[in-house]
């Protein structure tokens, strides 16, 4: 079915919960209210038209530098400087956060993507691991690394960082930290190569050298 398709049917059900259909030659989506999300993933799934068995996946959005209509320059995430110290800013973020959802059907072979949009200060959206189990895993990365809290979670813990970990690394105004529990972090800059090889060092790849013979 066609995703325009697919968004009317949507709209059918969730009235004024349903914000637009974008159609994006990259990836079109569909706005939902958070309020709604829950709903709108139960029926998708549920609807025998629809069938969407599957969540590909579930990402965390943060918007700051980018209008309501997508416009503007969005804002590189801080990392750390040529001397491994954590770069600095006093800029406070102000754009919101959002998640995506990309979702597939097996039976009927078509794909169809959701969008939540919420203040950066309330970003807070009701969870969908009742319709799909693996969104826990999903979910528990985006609070983990955005700060998106959902709602109604079975495990609401962190997954990749441990439960005492000061903020969340891929909001835009986050800062590295140059010590964590008093130990001093040495960090590398995006563009350098933390595991430089030296030619004709132990580590240099068998077979870049040809065979004599």
């Amino acid at each position: 079915m066609e995703q325009n398709a697919i968004y009317e049917l949507l709209a059918g059900v969730l009235g004024d919960g349903a914000l637009g259909f974008t159609e994006n030659p990259l990836e079109p989506w569909a706005a939902v209210t958070p309020a709604k999300i829950a709903a709108a993933c139960r029926f998708l799934r549920d609807d025998p038209r629809l069938d969407f068995d599957h969540l590909m996946c579930l990402s965390g959005i943060d918007w700051d530098g980018l209008d309501e209509a997508g416009k503007g320059k969005s804002v590189a995430i801080l990392g750390y400087a040529e001397d491994g110290q954590p770069e600095k800013s006093d800029r406070v973020a102000t754009g919101d956060l959002g998640v995506a959802y990309h979702l597939y059907s097996h039976a009927l072979r078509h794909k169809f993507t959701l969008r939540v949009r919420m203040p950066r200060d309330a970003a807070t959206v009701p969870t969908v691991s009742g319709v799909w189990s693996t969104a826990a895993w999903h979910e528990r990365e985006a609070w983990d690394l955005l700060g998106i809290s959902f709602a109604g979670h079975p495990d609401p813990r962190r997954m990749l960082l441990e439960e005492s970990w000061v903020g969340h690394p891929l909001r835009k105004d986050y800062v590295m930290p140059d010590r964590w529990n008093d130990v001093p972090l040495q960090g590398q800059p995006y563009a350098a190569n933390p595991f430089p090889v030296e030619t004709g060092g132990p580590d240099q790849p068998a077979g870049d050298t040809p065979a004599e013979g």
